[in-house]
């Protein structure tokens, strides 16, 4: 089993192609269909041959509707069934564009890159100890990546979605890799996760979060299911391939979320924890060392994902929209049914990047 080697984009989000190989009982069986992109950031200054152009922060917004399920997905199996809509990427602006690596059997898929900042970005001031930050993400089905201050983001990553089975689990087209230069982190306090799914069967994020030293070595590993993280249910719901929100509607959403009046009828309110409130709580879920047994159920909702890439210690993590009643054999990684937006995704997940050991 070997690894594709990373490859280096200045300033900007470091696609790495999964290895073939270990990806548990996913085995990239499903149909072909458009692959998902990764968005990098920019600075918003002048682009060079390796940073893509910067594009306003007041993108256009797509199709959303608050506190509504809108949309059937078809199902897809990667030897098991998991809910990976028949949908396309939503939003594709020019940007710089990672070329497919020849050096393992399996197919490496080009990803292209576009960027988006905020107006209203870290600061040039403070920051952690000078290390890059590497980041190994999937969602079941779309999420974008982000960092910034606890009131805005100011480098923005997204948005992923995945439309097969596969780009979820699968070694070589599942999980995401980033490497953030530290230069781009000047200032930050928050790491963020933005997720959205379809109405269907499974939902969930996995992750994995690092900084890496200037001789090679890594500061310990940050995992969803880290304590730390929270959450905002936002109660404004998108189906992949929408594109998921732009990012002025997240940044309005991190202020409503800070100042915890939300709607209680639609959303968290404000941000929780893993203990959470009455208004919800971060769920934490299976490992990925956990067998498939055949089907998604609770406690057991998820193919493994290639494990050459993402870490066995990595816990799925989501939004616990009732945690009194949300409990065996309900899950809240399993659709419920029926209509509306019972989870009050979109969800933003944030962890505070002082939790991120330095590199020893």
């Amino acid at each position: 089993m070997h690894c594709l080697p990373l490859r280096t984009l200045t300033a900007a989000a470091l696609l790495l192609a999964a290895c073939s190989g270990d990806g548990g009982t996913s085995t990239g069986t499903t149909a072909e269909t458009t692959s998902p992109s990764t968005t990098a950031p920019s600075t918003g200054d002048t682009p060079t041959t390796t940073t893509p152009t910067s594009s306003d922060t007041s993108v256009t917004a797509t199709t959303g509707t608050a506190g509504t399920g809108s949309s059937d997905a078809t199902t897809a199996t990667a030897t098991a069934t998991s809910d990976t809509g028949d949908t396309t990427q939503g939003v594709d602006t020019p940007g710089t564009t990672t070329t497919s690596d020849a050096s393992t059997s399996s197919a490496d898929t080009s990803t292209s890159s576009t960027s988006a900042d905020s107006s209203s970005g870290a600061e040039s001031s403070g920051g952690p100890v000078e290390s890059d930050i590497e980041v190994v993400i999937t969602a079941d089905n779309a999420y974008a990546f982000a960092y910034g201050t606890d009131d805005s983001i100011s480098k923005y990553y997204g948005g992923v979605e995945a439309v097969t089975a596969g780009q979820i689990f699968n070694c070589g087209e599942g999980p995401e890799t980033y490497v953030i230069p530290y230069a781009e982190t000047i200032g930050t306090t928050q790491l963020y996760i933005i997720a959205w799914a379809d109405s269907a069967v499974t939902q969930g994020v996995l992750a994995r979060f690092r900084r890496k030293g200037g001789g090679g070595g890594f500061g310990e590993d940050v995992f969803t299911g880290t304590k730390g993280w929270q959450v905002c249910a936002t109660g404004f719901d998108y189906q992949p391939g929408n594109g998921g929100p732009p990012l002025a509607q997240i940044n309005d959403f991190i202020g409503k979320c800070n100042e915890g009046k939300l709607d209680p009828n639609t959303t968290s309110v404000g941000w929780v924890d893993d203990i959470g409130t009455q208004y919800g709580a971060v769920a934490f879920g299976e490992d990925n060392t956990t067998p498939y047994e055949g089907g998604p159920k609770a406690g057991n909702e998820f193919p493994l994902v290639c494990q050459a890439v993402m870490p066995n210690e990595a816990h799925w993590m989501w939004f616990n929209w009732d945690p009194p009643n949300i409990k065996p054999p309900k899950s809240p990684f399993l659709w419920p049914g029926g209509g509306g937006n019972p989870d009050h995704q979109f969800l933003i997940f944030r962890l505070a990047a002082e939790l991120l050991p330095d590199p020893q």
